[in-house]
């Protein structure tokens, strides 16, 4: 099939071999959209342009969304495409070619990525992203040619496109049947919690008379105050049950995530000092407020940092870094939490898991810290994704992209 499109390149000029190649990128396209998954939309499309043009590399650019933007490699992206975007506006054409591009860095940029060709891929005056083509040993392509490349953009512009939608569509199915399940799974967990609550209450009362009585206190005072510590425990799996079941629904005073971080750091400081590990509060102490309130950020700084020392033991050090970002177009502000840890990172096979009720690892707990921790999150209006290994293939971190406290929201 490769030999078959140089032959067309030869024939550039003829009608009918121009219609072909814009009926095979059309095609192209067609089968493109049956793949639901973007990375394997991407990877196929990248493949089969490749192929079939006889190109030496194809790679498609696509503007990183969402968490992606904090990553290395999509930072990269972000970069070139912002600059190679500006050049193309900049000079008013669709596409940049190093060899003739000699003016504003073009063949210094496209090096960098490795092309010979740089295409915009828009839609409606958005750009999408970029399709990068490397022709060698061929330094240009006749006119012909870079049309049918047009055109393909053009397409590739609508596979896109239908993929976010696509994206956003399953992504609300997914939170509307999530909701679902957690009203059920939380009225299921209230019943239960205050089942247990009730008499661990009476046990404790019996407990504490029991260590306040002179005879009892002395003979027994070892065997209860294990007891105690256990009914602490058990009381804590209780008010997580009882967290889980509440509705998320908080009031709106905003929260300056370095104090609450600090007020946790000094509860947790003697089971630190017990363990040998640290955590260093990075947050700078004029970050704006975030939307929400101390106690449900108290809540998420817990359960995070109590999960990195369960998962680590002893030595662990924690990191906790936060700061403000504009997204691309500027029209919304956000702060990046960062919680991270040099622990022994999540397994990749569990890594989509750990947000799930009742899912955990260890032997003791609930299961609930991470989903209770992801569901205020949300209903904050932000997100949060988990990197692991987050360095030196050690370490998880988890980011969390928070709206801004509006007071009109109180």
């Amino acid at each position: 099939m490769r030999e078959g499109f140089r032959v067309y390149w030869r024939l550039s000029h003829s009608t009918r071999t121009r219609r072909r190649l814009q009926e095979f990128v059309t095609g192209l396209a067609s089968r493109a959209l049956s793949i639901l998954e973007l990375p394997e939309r991407k990877a196929f499309l990248e493949k089969e342009i490749e192929r079939s043009f006889g190109f030496r590399r194809v790679e498609i650019l696509i503007r990183p969304e969402g968490h992606e933007r904090f990553s290395s490699e999509s930072t990269r992206v972000r970069s070139l495409l912002a600059r190679v975007l500006g050049i193309l506006d900049g000079l008013g054409l669709p596409f940049l070619n190093r060899a003739v591009g000699k003016e504003r860095g073009v063949a210094a940029i496209l090096g960098q990525i490795d092309g010979t060709y740089c295409f915009a891929v828009k839609q409606s005056q958005k750009s999408l992203g970029l399709l990068v083509i490397d022709t060698s040993p061929r330094a240009q392509l006749d006119a012909d040619l870079e049309k049918v490349l047009l055109s393909l953009c053009d397409q590739l512009a609508v596979v896109l496109e239908n993929s976010n939608l696509l994206r956003g569509k399953l992504e609300l199915e997914r939170t509307v049947s999530q909701q679902a399940q957690m009203v059920q799974l939380g009225e299921m967990t209230a019943r239960i919690a205050h089942e247990i609550k009730n008499p661990l209450s009476s046990i404790k009362t019996i407990v504490q008379l029991m260590q306040e009585d002179p005879e009892m206190g002395a003979k027994y005072s070892k065997d209860l105050a294990l007891v105690n510590a256990e009914l602490d425990r058990l009381g804590h799996s209780v008010a997580q049950l009882l967290n889980f079941a509440r509705p998320s629904g908080e009031r709106q005073e905003g929260a300056h995530l370095r104090e609450v971080a600090a007020s946790v750091v000094s509860f947790l400081e003697r089971d630190l000092k017990t363990q040998g590990s640290s955590v260093s509060n990075e947050i700078p102490a004029d970050l704006p407020h975030v939307a929400g309130n101390a106690y449900l950020f108290r809540e998420v700084f817990l359960n995070l940092i109590l999960n990195a020392l369960q998962a680590g033991g002893a030595g662990m050090q924690i990191w906790l870094r936060a700061w403000e970002g504009v997204v691309e177009d500027g029209a919304e502000r956000f702060v990046l939490l960062v919680v991270e840890d040099n622990g022994p990172g999540i397994a990749p096979t569990l890594q989509s898991k750990i947000f799930m009720p009742f899912f955990t690892t260890k032997q003791l707990g609930t299961g609930l810290g991470l989903t209770i921790v992801r569901r205020d999150i949300e209903h904050l209006g932000g997100r949060i994704t988990v990197e692991s290994p987050a360095r030196q293939e050690r370490g998880t971190r988890f980011l969390m992209h928070l709206p801004l406290f509006d007071s009109n929201d109180k």
